[in-house]
């Protein structure tokens, strides 16, 4: 039994290992270049010479297929010039991995004709969280830099002399909506257009990776059944109280565990019947222990039917806890999905701040770790005093623990340990996760002693039932 224990618990941190590593490296279909602002106006004797080094010169992100970037910084010389406009603007094409990336710089003529005070060239630099956009999440340009350059060689930064409102208002979707009657669009690309003074400058934009926000125009069924209901009572709980994503949560958490009481009742019913039909079995066992023929084998199955008969036992009675599972997985997709823009109930749990800790942030570092290990140390206690075992078995056992027995325990005991360390870390993932699984673990440990002592009674009821037929 522990050596298939020891397999299982093998091929989950293979298959994590696997999953973090990727199987196959992820292709890259576009590239987005950052102008360098630096120098992005040159005198004419400069045009042959220009060398790019530094934070603040040419770079470009590439982004990836599964919806992730990385910047590179490109030091050297000039790639070869592909076009220069009469203004003296050139435009310089090099290719990366077989994806193109164009930059400008403005060469200014010896002598300046025209109006000075004509825009010759928009020169654009971008955050990764302004070209690489999850499913759901509409265009947004503040973090966009946007460098206006005009004939006389002046620079003017907009992004810094407007409004946020005006300064969006000068950026064009063309009409683009991130959900489709198909559902939510993943790994599409969509242009926008900057307009400014009658002067355009246009880039693309990718959509894709990042998980579904909660919508009934991308619903499955598992999402009407569970996940959106779930989410109304937490964005419902969480409105009533300011916004407040934690105790949507919280209030949520209760209910839910509370509805799902009843299933945790009957699997203990169930548990409680295992325990008082252990010496009838164990007979069974023990009179059938070295007959291992068919025909012994199936009496033996016969005779252990009636005992369970005896004893009110469902065979199918270990499923019960399994019908828990959909509505905790309910649970912690409407966690996770809840606040992602584009949901149907984001605007109602908006204020994501809780005892200082913001519940919208990932991987958030210190903070995440003392979360993570709150989620440890809560579960270790629960599963502690859950298979602590109570008075009324310790009574009929503690004497006759057979080697099969112990092993099972101990393998029990090891399997509850890398449940904890694997909760502590996926809890670290997500603040708002964490949150939950503390509040989840808390008020499990109130059901549980609740539940421990109501057993000793029914134990000592059914026990006496026994007794007197």
């Amino acid at each position: 039994m522990l050596k298939r224990i020891y397999l299982i618990i093998g091929i989950i941190a293979l298959l994590l290992v696997l999953a973090a590593c990727g199987g196959r490296e992820d292709p890259v279909v576009m590239l987005v270049a950052n102008n360098p602002v630096d120098r992005l106006v040159y005198e004419s004797d400069e045009g042959s010479n220009i060398v790019f080094k530094g934070d603040n010169g040419l770079s470009y992100w590439s982004l990836t297929k599964a919806g992730t970037g990385a910047l590179t910084t490109y030091e050297g010389s000039l790639p070869p010039m592909e076009t220069e406009n009469e203004d003296g603007v050139r435009t310089y094409l090099t290719s990366i991995n077989g994806e193109d990336v164009r930059f400008q710089v403005y060469v200014m003529p010896e002598i300046v004709t025209g109006d000075p005070d004509d825009i010759v060239m928009i020169a654009l630099r971008f955050s990764l969280e302004n070209i690489l956009y999850p499913r759901g999440k509409d265009f947004n340009p503040v973090g966009i830099e946007t460098f206006v350059v005009y004939r006389d060689g002046t620079i003017e930064e907009l992004h810094n002399t407007l409004t946020p409102a005006d300064y969006a208002a000068h950026f064009d979707t063309h009409g683009y909506d991130p959900l489709s009657e198909e559902g939510f669009k993943d790994g599409v690309q969509f242009p926008v257009t900057l307009r400014y003074e009658g002067f355009e400058q246009s880039f693309v934009v990718y959509q894709a990776g990042g998980e579904k926000p909660i919508h009934p125009g991308d619903a499955t069924f598992f999402d009407w059944a569970l996940v959106i209901p779930v989410a109304f009572l937490t964005q419902f709980f969480a409105g009533l109280m300011g916004s407040n994503f934690a105790l949507g949560i919280l209030f949520t958490t209760i209910i839910v565990r509370t509805l799902a009481w009843p299933i945790y009742a009957k699997s203990n019913d169930m548990s409680l019947k295992m325990n008082l039909a252990q010496p009838d079995m164990q007979r069974v066992q023990q009179k059938f222990a070295t007959r291992k023929d068919p025909q012994s084998q199936q009496m033996m199955q016969m005779e252990m039917m009636q005992v369970y008969k005896k004893h009110g036992i469902n065979v199918f009675g270990c499923l019960i806890p399994f019908l828990q599972m959909p509505i905790f997985i309910a649970m912690y997709a409407v966690v996770r999905r809840i606040t992602l823009e584009g949901g149907l109930y984001t605007a109602n749990v908006t204020n994501t701040q809780f005892l200082g800790v913001n519940l919208a942030n990932q991987n958030d570092g210190i903070i995440g770790m003392l979360l993570a290990a709150i989620v440890g140390g809560t579960m270790f206690l629960l599963q502690s005093i859950a298979m602590k075992k109570p008075n009324y078995v310790k009574k009929t056992t503690q004497h006759n623990k057979t080697p099969q027995a112990m092993q099972t325990e101990k393998t029990m005991k090891m399997v509850s340990y890398f449940m904890v360390i694997m909760m502590m870390f996926i809890s670290f993932q997500s603040n708002a996760l964490a949150i939950y699984w503390i509040f989840g673990n808390i008020y499990s440990l109130g059901q549980t002693m609740f539940n421990r002592k109501m057993n000793e009674k029914k134990h000592m009821r059914l026990q006496q039932k026994q007794i007197t037929g």
